[in-house]
């Protein structure tokens, strides 16, 4: 394993002629949490949807280096470009319902997941599949995998999406606003599951999101994108002791309106540490 899960380098993409991330440079060194953030239609998302190979239709990446553990993308086929999503990232993302197939049940999400990687027979699925789900928190795994989605909550199939992603244990995670449409305590489990995780298993963790109260309490650095382009990036303490650009001034300031017990308790810890 590579000690660099996740290497971007002067990406550029472009919608017709305009383009809509530029020179945009990022590392995700293994074991660590990179937190890219800004506000909506900053760029985070086709960031990474760029980094996976699966950028909308009439949108292309016109320069830059990708680099997943070790491999660089652009020497793949198409094929082996898959099987790098498949085996070496893996996606949590913010609608879970919209992430499932409603005809299956949570035993064959397993299956589909597993078979695509290996072959494994039936028995050692399930096996596989109780252990991730006892571990993201469910008290009857075997009892879960018999459910369909529609019959879970939001927060509970964030917690299978979970176990899904987590389940080979790929270098890079990556968790696309994973848990904005969750409620606060549901919000704060998936959270806390994912740091524990990725930290007992030292895998790499790129969380996207527009929260800068989840950036404080997950990340190790962080990244600041506005309109296309990256604004800030620095380590996490510093940057909310002292933003070096006017934009992430405001932005701060912003947040402390939005969430202010929750914020102010979170950032107070990373100065008074900053400053220690």
């Amino acid at each position: 394993m590579s000690c660099i899960a996740l290497e971007v380098e002067h990406l550029r993409v472009i919608l017709g002629h305009r383009h809509i991330i530029r020179n945009v440079s990022l590392t995700v060194p293994g074991g660590a949490t990179v937190a890219l953030v800004g506000e909506s239609g900053s760029g985070k998302t086709m960031t990474t949807m760029a980094v996976m190979g699966l950028l909308p239709e009439g949108m292309y990446r016109t320069g830059g280096r990708i680099v997943v553990d070790g491999q660089d993308v652009d020497e793949l086929s198409p094929e082996q470009y898959r099987q790098i999503r498949n085996k070496k990232v893996a996606v949590v993302m913010q609608n879970p319902m919209s992430s499932f197939d409603p005809i299956l049940n949570i035993f064959q999400h397993f299956r589909e997941t597993l078979a695509s990687h290996a072959d494994m027979e039936r028995r050692a699925i399930r096996e596989k599949a109780e252990v991730a789900l006892d571990e993201v928190g469910f008290a009857d795994p075997k009892a879960t995998l018999e459910l369909y989605p529609f019959q879970m909550s939001g927060g509970m199939l964030q917690r299978v999406m979970l176990a899904l992603a987590l389940i080979q244990s790929p270098p890079l995670v990556i968790a696309d606003e994973a848990t904005s449409d969750l409620d606060v305590m549901s919000q704060s489990r998936i959270l806390k599951l994912l740091k524990e995780h990725c930290a007992k298993r030292h895998l790499a963790l790129l969380i996207i999101t527009h929260d800068l109260s989840v950036a404080a309490s997950m990340a190790d650095e962080i990244v600041l994108m506005k309109d296309g382009e990256l604004v800030e990036y620095g380590r996490t303490r510093e940057f909310f002791k002292t933003p070096q650009t006017l934009y992430a001034k405001r932005l701060l300031e912003l947040h402390r309106g939005l969430y202010t017990d929750r914020f102010l308790k979170i950032t107070s810890n990373l100065v008074a540490e900053a400053t220690s």
